[in-house]
């Protein structure tokens, strides 16, 4: 009898816990903001929660003991954000793994204005369901390429090919695609940017 009550005991506890959930991105750029909400929110008063956050890698702006906390993303790395919460259950505490990667430079392509080729961009195309390849809108010989794929985690891969493959997964997806294409007097740079949830639907 014992063993069932101390089984059902730590059943409510679970439940109770599952209860406390942070809502909001895993991943924020430098310089990006975001604002974290306590979901299914059971706390006693509008200021009955109490954030808290290791490091350095985010700033807190705004007030700390309501159930939404404004951050934005000061330097790369991971931290944990966490939020107690007074609530008729008792105090509850919810934990989220935040990942602050480098920003990326807001225009989509950068070209000059006269160059020695004819490369206004590149193509992109599904090769398998985890597999991209991208290729050049115009492939040139003699050039230099250089493509830097960089993933949601912060990892980079590189191609010195006119054409270049990537690997990617629904948890793992590319984060931006850039481009560098060289001649002996001319340089040009493309980048892509896309969004969080891209690589879920394709």
């Amino acid at each position: 009898m014992k063993k069932i009550l101390f089984f059902f005991a730590i059943l409510s506890c679970t439940v109770a816990f599952s209860q406390c959930y942070i809502e909001g991105k895993s991943t924020l750029s430098v310089g990006e903001n975001q604002i974290y909400t306590v979901k299914n929110n059971t706390a006693k008063c509008a200021e009955c929660h109490a954030w808290s956050i290791a490091g350095n890698e985010v700033i807190v702006n705004g007030n700390r003991n309501q159930k939404d906390l404004k951050v934005k993303g000061n330097a790369a790395g991971n931290t944990m954000l966490s939020v107690e919460m007074d609530s008729e259950k008792g105090l509850l505490k919810c934990y989220k793994n935040i990942m602050v990667v480098p920003s990326l430079p807001k225009k989509l392509s950068e070209v000059a204005e006269e160059c020695d080729f004819n490369i206004n961009g590149f193509k992109e195309q599904k090769v398998n369901d985890s597999t991209v390849s991208y290729a050049p809108d115009n492939v040139v010989k003699n050039l230099q390429y250089t493509w830097i794929a960089e993933y949601e985690n912060g990892e980079q891969k590189s191609s010195a090919e006119p054409t270049a493959k990537f690997n990617f997964t629904n948890t793992k997806g590319i984060r931006a695609l850039k481009l560098n294409v060289k001649s002996s007097s001319c340089v040009r740079d493309f980048t892509k940017i896309y969004e969080a949830n891209y690589w879920d639907f394709y």
